[in-house]
Order: structure tokens, then C-alpha cells, then sequence
């Protein structure tokens, strides 16, 4: 059975202010309940040791073949990797619990791997939504990087959500680091460089939950710490040319992808954005320049 079975780990990487109210938990449970796949697959809730006790216990009921496992680790890279040991399965999927996938992105990501042994891992389209300016504008600004506009080979693996080949992420765990943002990209470069080969594609489509200005700060600030530790040179030099670089990656994609993500009345919203990205990227990367071993007062872990 576990050669046709898949596996689904689900893993918060950020938590809000307040008492946990398990909404993104309880969502994406029932959108993994309405995946259209006719092959089999288990879903493994993944939760730190501390949360033992306020995990309500009717989440397990909302979706079939689902159960929760309890790890004694809190940094959500470290949880995703000791789900990885929790399962048998050779396909297996992992989801950020704000994420939430549409009723056929199991399905066909299932069918890219089964169609192209070649490719290690496929993952897909990553939204806020689209029924407002803002959702519209953050999505093009902060999510079109990997989106090729078409299906294909990609140098990218979505961190949010995808689909791998378990050998993949047995040989591939994720490297230390402060921010889950530059663990995933440490680890998507370690593959890219060791050959593993990605696959996009649009039909696959997950809505990320979204905040305020706050989320965007946060955001950014992780933005900003992993472009400064990824960088050849680490040091309050290279912050002009690291922001010049990632405007210029910002801009193209805006310009390649425009007319799919928005109305032309979206485009000053989205002007703004862009132009107001570097304030909040700035701190993530004093604070690389600090060597900072963790983040004070983010809500991504």
C-alpha cells in the first residue's frame, strides 16, 4: 500500500498574535477533503510537543486517513523534516497549513511525477486571491517569482506547498538557519546544484492566507534576512545592490505577468508596493549583518 499511497504533511510556519484559533488548520484539512485524486493518501498533521494540549480534537474527524503527530521541535523546517520519518509513502506532499490547495492539486501534481520520472518535486501557482486590489497587487509582487505562466522545468520549488519524491527529501533536509525563508532557499539551491530537476505547473493552484501591512513587514523582513545570508558578501555594502537586484527581478516579473494577475487600476496599488518593499527589507537584513540566530518578534518560525 505505501507504493500507492501518497502522503500529506501539514506544517504551520506562523503564528499570530494571541490564542491559537486553529483556523488555517481546520481549512486546509477541509480542502484536503475535497481533493478529486481517486488515488489514496494519508494527511499527517505535524505539531510541536507544546501544543499537545490545545489541539482540538475534532480536527482529525474533518478529513479521512488524517492523524496528528506530535514532535519535539518548534522551527517549522525542523517539523517538516521529522514528518518526512513519520512516513512511508515514496510520493510525498508538503503543505504550509495557511495554504490552502485547490480541489485538484493533488491530483495533478500526482500525474507530473507519475508522467516525468525525471522530475524530483513539482509544485505550483501560489495566490492570496483575487477579489480585491490588494489580494491582486500582493499576489503579482510577492508570489509570481516562480510562476512561469505556462507549465515546464523551473529552478524553483515552491516552499508553501509541493509534491516530492520521498528519496528527495530524505537526501535534502533542511540546513540551520534563523528564518524558515533562508533554510528553504539554502535547500532549494543544495538541490538545484546536486541536478534534482523541478517541474511548474499553473493547474495546481493554493490560496495563502494574507495579513496588513504587518504581514508585509514581516514578510519582507525575512526577504531581506535571506537575500543578506545568501549573498557572496554579507555587510552593510551590500544592502544598496542586494534591494537594486531584487527590484529589478520584482519589476520583470511584474511586467512578464501583469495582465494575468491584475486590472489596469491595480497598477498604482502595485506600484506602491514595490516602492515600499525596501523599508521592510532593510531591517531583516541589519539584522543577517548582526548574525542574528533568530528573528525577535515574527510570527514566522
Amino acid at each position: 500500500m505505501a507504493g500507492d499511497m501518497v502522503s500529506v504533511i501539514v506544517v504551520s510556519d506562523f503564528e499570530e498574535r494571541g490564542a491559537r484559533a486553529w483556523r488555517s488548520e481546520r481549512a486546509i484539512l477541509e480542502s484536503l477533503a475535497r481533493q478529486d485524486i481517486e488515488q489514496p493518501f494519508e494527511v499527517v498533521l505535524l505539531e510541536s510537543e507544546r501544543h499537545r494540549d490545545a489541539v482540538p480534537r475534532d480536527l482529525t474527524a474533518i478529513c479521512a486517513r488524517s492523524r496528528i503527530v506530535y514532535a519535539p521541535e518548534t522551527q517549522s523546517a525542523r517539523l517538516k523534516d521529522f514528518g518526512v520519518s513519520q512516513v512511508a509513502t515514496d510520493l510525498v506532499a508538503v503543505l504550509e497549513a495557511d495554504c490552502v490547495p485547490n480541489p485538484s492539486w493533488l491530483r495533478v501534481l500526482v500525474d507530473v511525477l507519475h508522467r516525468r520520472p525525471d522530475v524530483a518535486a513539482v509544485s505550483g501557482r501560489t495566490s492570496y486571491g483575487s477579489e480585491s486590489m490588494y489580494r491582486r497587487a500582493l499576489s503579482l509582487v510577492d508570489r509570481s517569482f516562480d510562476d512561469l505562466g505556462r507549465p515546464g522545468v523551473t529552478g524553483y520549488v515552491s516552499n508553501n506547498g509541493a509534491l516530492y519524491r520521498r528519496s528527495l527529501l530524505e537526501r535534502f533536509p533542511y540546513p540551520p538557519a534563523a528564518s524558515p525563508f533562508t533554510s528553504a532557499r539554502l535547500r532549494t539551491q543544495a538541490m538545484r546544484e546536486a541536478g534534482q530537476l523541478f517541474y511548474f505547473e499553473p493547474a495546481a493552484v493554493m490560496r495563502h492566507g494574507i495579513g496588513g501591512w504587518g504581514f508585509i513587514r514581516d514578510f519582507r523582513r525575512h526577504t531581506g534576512y535571506s537575500d543578506m545570508i545568501c549573498s557572496q558578501t554579507r555587510g552593510l555594502r551590500s544592502i544598496p545592490g542586494l534591494l537594486w537586484r531584487r527590484r529589478q527581478r520584482e519589476i520583470q516579473d511584474c511586467l512578464r505577468l501583469g495582465s494575468t494577475y491584475l486590472r489596469w487600476y491595480d497598477w498604482p496599488l502595485t506600484a506602491v508596493l514595490l516602492a515600499a518593499a525596501p523599508v521592510f527589507e532593510v531591517p531583516g537584513m541589519l539584522d543577517a549583518v548582526s548574525e542574528r540566530t533568530t528573528l525577535p518578534g515574527s510570527a514566522y518560525h
